[in-house]
């Protein structure tokens, strides 16, 4: 038995052994340098297409009864202005559901991408934030209200970028 229990401490420390070791030995591969290509738009239109989006109150709830339709449809109406290029260039379909779908035909004939995201907030104490929370107030640099993390943010910057390229010429390898 005693054996037993001096081999079993012998792989043991034989085991942590090859572990410190090989810790010691690793080194991590190279990484190859980054390009820091110059993305040149128009912040400024970006951030203010966020504001605009950020004042409807599109607010979901489980009752539907509750959401004001006419901020949503004020959305989606205003789309076409904010992101032009993307409206003449794209196939857009609207669902019952106030599911928006843009189709970016591409050049080629691939798997398609997906982009994602939500032009809905949830709802919330209005009282308890420091800024209107509809109001899109830009202080001290920072974008203030509903939305601006989660995710009409995301759905700003989908549409701005397919804006953006669609302005330069770009057509994508596969649909988008």
């Amino acid at each position: 038995m005693k054996y037993i229990f001096f081999a079993i401490l012998a792989a043991f420390g034989l085991l942590v052994a090859v572990i410190i070791a090989r810790t010691l030995a690793f080194k991590p591969k190279k990484q190859p340098a980054l390009l820091e290509d110059k993305v040149n738009f128009d912040k400024d239109k970006a951030i203010s297409n966020l504001q605009t989006l950020v004042r409807f109150k599109t607010v979901s709830y489980s009752d539907p009864l509750l959401e004001d339709n006419g901020e949503f449809e004020g959305l989606i109406n205003k789309l076409p202005e904010l992101y032009p290029n993307v409206f003449e260039k794209c196939e857009f379909t609207r669902f019952r559901d106030r599911g928006l779908l843009f189709k970016w035909k591409g050049s080629g004939n691939g798997n398609p991408s997906v982009l994602m995201a939500h032009y809905d907030v949830v709802p919330v104490n209005e009282e308890g934030w420091e800024k209107p929370p509809f109001d899109g107030i830009i202080e001290d640099g920072v974008l203030w209200g509903r939305g601006t993390l989660d995710t009409k943010v995301t759905f700003n910057g989908v549409l701005y970028a397919a804006e953006c390229l669609i302005k330069d010429g770009f057509t994508p390898k596969n649909d988008i």
